[in-house]
């Protein structure tokens, strides 16, 4: 889909959340959702994130989208008790005041519902602000994603009592699994009783692979793609 033919269907509120399950293995029963962003164009095409973000931050619009696509999941999954987690870009925990309401939000709540997303480079990055996130607002479900090795920093957020690694897609997909990696992931989530979550589950073949590597916890089209209802 071309750019300008996306640039003149992009209106905020056109963007909807999109819920895919992160699934227990063991018990084949939901752990909790990821809302994705999806914009829905005329002719019921649905766009991806990767078609449209480039004007979202042309626009400078991260703000605003990281807010509608929240308060649209929360009016969903509050109301219906579901687990549920939202992804945060770098340019998001750039952001002070969004980190600030982030925390204002959620420093006395008492549920344990929402989450958030970040990748493996983003928790590299920013080190002190998911610190920051964590001391003040302790019932926050904070998952790494993007996860493809053990790092240093890695193991010191694990310390933080993250409630879950996702494992890359490259990771879990490739055809020479780095067993040792792997291996190391698993021991440093022993750390905390942190989540060991497989990526991009694609095929029965994968998941069996999964399963047998002692990994509990999937996502993937294969087990359920996003919708836009649970």
């Amino acid at each position: 889909m071309s750019q300008p033919l996306v640039a003149t269907q992009f209106k905020m509120e056109r963007v909807v959340p999109y819920f895919q399950p992160i699934m227990n293995l063991q018990n084949n029963r939901v752990w909790r959702y990821e809302c994705l962003a999806r914009l829905l164009g005329n002719n019921e095409h649905i766009f991806l994130p990767s078609e449209f973000l480039t004007i979202v931050e042309q626009k400078n619009w991260n703000a605003e989208l990281t807010y509608h696509i929240y308060e649209q999941s929360r009016r969903f999954c509050a109301n219906r008790n579901i687990p549920w987690s939202i992804n945060l870009s770098e340019n998001d925990l750039n952001d002070e005041s969004l980190v600030t309401w982030l925390v204002r939000s959620h420093e006395n709540t008492t549920t344990t519902l929402f989450g958030i997303e970040i990748t493996h480079t983003t928790l590299q990055k920013h080190f002190k602000v998911i610190a920051h996130l964590n001391e003040n607002c302790p019932n926050l479900t904070i998952i790494i994603d993007d996860v493809s090795t053990s790092s240093a920093i890695l193991a010191q957020a694990l310390k933080l009592q993250i409630q879950a690694i996702k494992l890359s897609g490259e990771m879990i997909n490739s055809p020479n699994i780095d067993k040792k990696a792997l291996a190391e992931l698993v021991e440093l989530c022993k750390i905390g009783s942190t989540k060991l979550v497989a990526e991009h589950i694609e095929d029965k073949s994968t998941l069996e692979l999964v399963t047998s590597m002692g990994i509990n916890f999937g996502q993937g089209f294969y087990l359920s793609s996003p919708s836009a209802r649970v």
